[in-house]
């Protein structure tokens, strides 16, 4: 861009002129008359002492004046100014100020690692733990199917042997099908010779399923039906290999004596063990009259007619295990192996003394006076 012309430099006259002196004039009133009076201080006219002075201007070839500011032009086309510099030095004062926390990326980068670590090893442990869960998995589904295997091949044999049991004709066929055999083999000698071995071949089972006596899960109960149209019910116990017994004495209920000839012929000074239905009862009367003495049991048995009471002391180990007995079973009717006595002259017709509890139940889970 052209550089404008220079204007000449001019100087303005000063004005010599002053201001005429203007009369002034004080007003008074009362308060201010009585004041003393002083007399007023004029201001005179200003006169002047020196002459004025002109202002000594350089001469222009000596100093160039300019008229206005460089423009950015002017900057840019100078020699001295360099635009590598330019930005140079922006921010220093900050950065000095607030320097940057490398500490704080040092922490954030070490808990990432860490976080990344973290993860990988539960990776690993999630990896371990899904081999452990699919290995113990396959163990578990191998163990229940050859559980699933082993009951089916146990139902199969629990049927065979209810068919061989009711197809058999003799007391020794059906001594090797029976638990105990050695202890009942004399019982089902003196049963059949009034019975007949063969009642009906096997038509269906009807029910079978686990029975869990004291702690021992080695039962089956059994609800078969006969071809000709009998319901039965039966226990099994299974050996430790797997061989099927049936409780011969629960199934035929075997008794001493016919519970009915024992209650109408009343064989006096002998004790046997009976399998009966036990209630609680209050009938005391003759030898038994006294209640605070002893305790009353109505006494029943299966497929019979005839009902006698069974007696005994109040105070005795006895007396306890009934109650308890008939508490466990919410009062209600309890079917119990009793050692039970009628004794010499007693005049009651329908009471007998119970001498012991023999079983809580009509079947022996260890043979009599075997040690506990």
């Amino acid at each position: 861009m052209a550089r404008e012309e220079k204007k000449p430099v001019k100087l303005r006259a000063v004005d010599d002129e002053v201001a005429p002196v203007v009369k002034v004039v004080r007003l008074e009133n009362q308060k201010t008359a009585q004041n003393t009076k002083e007399e007023p201080v004029r201001l005179g006219r200003l006169t002047p002492n020196l002459e004025p002075s002109r202002l000594d201007v350089p001469s222009r070839d000596d100093l160039e004046l300019r008229t206005h500011q460089p423009g950015i032009e002017v900057l840019i086309d100078s020699e001295n100014f360099n635009l590598d510099h330019l930005e140079e030095g922006w921010g220093e004062r900050s950065a000095r100020k607030h320097p940057i926390p490398w500490g704080w990326f040092a922490l954030i980068g070490l808990t990432i690692s860490g976080a990344v670590v973290w993860a990988l090893s539960h990776v690993r442990e999630a990896d371990v733990q899904a081999d452990q869960i699919r290995v113990e998995t396959e163990s578990a589904l191998a163990k229940e199917e050859r559980e699933i295997s082993e009951a089916h091949e146990l139902v199969t044999r629990i049927e065979d042997s209810l068919r061989y049991f009711f197809n058999a004709t003799t007391v020794d066929s059906l001594a090797k099908m029976v638990r105990q055999s050695e202890r009942v083999n004399p019982l089902m000698l003196k049963y059949y010779m009034i019975h007949p071995v063969f009642r009906s071949p096997l038509s269906m089972v009807r029910v079978l399923q686990p029975l869990t006596l004291e702690n021992r899960t080695n039962f089956w109960i059994a609800s078969v039906v006969l071809a000709n149209g009998q319901k039965h019910n039966l226990v099994i116990e299974t050996e430790e290999d797997g061989n099927p017994l049936i409780d011969w004495e629960t199934f035929v209920c075997d008794q001493p004596l016919p519970w009915d000839e024992f209650a109408l012929e009343r064989p006096a000074g002998t004790s046997l063990d009976f399998r009966v239905y036990v209630e609680r009862d209050m009938f005391f009367s003759h030898e038994f009259a006294d209640s605070d003495r002893w305790l009353c049991f109505r006494l029943t048995a299966l497929e019979s007619e005839e009902t006698l009471f069974g007696y005994v002391a109040v105070d005795s180990e006895e007396a306890q295990a009934l109650l308890n007995l008939l508490e466990a079973n919410a009062g209600r009717k309890t079917s119990m192996i009793l050692r039970l006595c009628i004794p010499e002259g007693l005049q009651s017709r329908r009471g007998v003394m119970i001498e012991k509890v023999i079983s809580p139940r009509w079947m022996y889970l260890d043979p009599p006076g075997s040690p506990p």
